[in-house]
């Protein structure tokens, strides 16, 4: 892997984390809606998947 795919790769990994985060304050003040759950269920995978995990999509 070249220097500029690990790069792009670590800002795919902090982008999808801020995503996250958002989305689990929302969460955290009380938004429990199903919306809200499955974003967060599908970036938990992307994020496994960046991380090394590709198996975690097809879950």
């Amino acid at each position: 892997m070249s220097d500029e795919e690990r790069k792009f790769l670590a800002a795919e990994i902090r982008y999808t984390s801020f995503r996250l985060d958002c989305l689990y304050r929302r969460q955290h003040k009380g938004d429990r809606s199903v919306l809200i759950r499955q974003k967060v269920e599908r970036l938990e995978a992307v994020l496994a998947a960046l991380q090394g995990h590709p198996g975690a999509l097809g879950a």
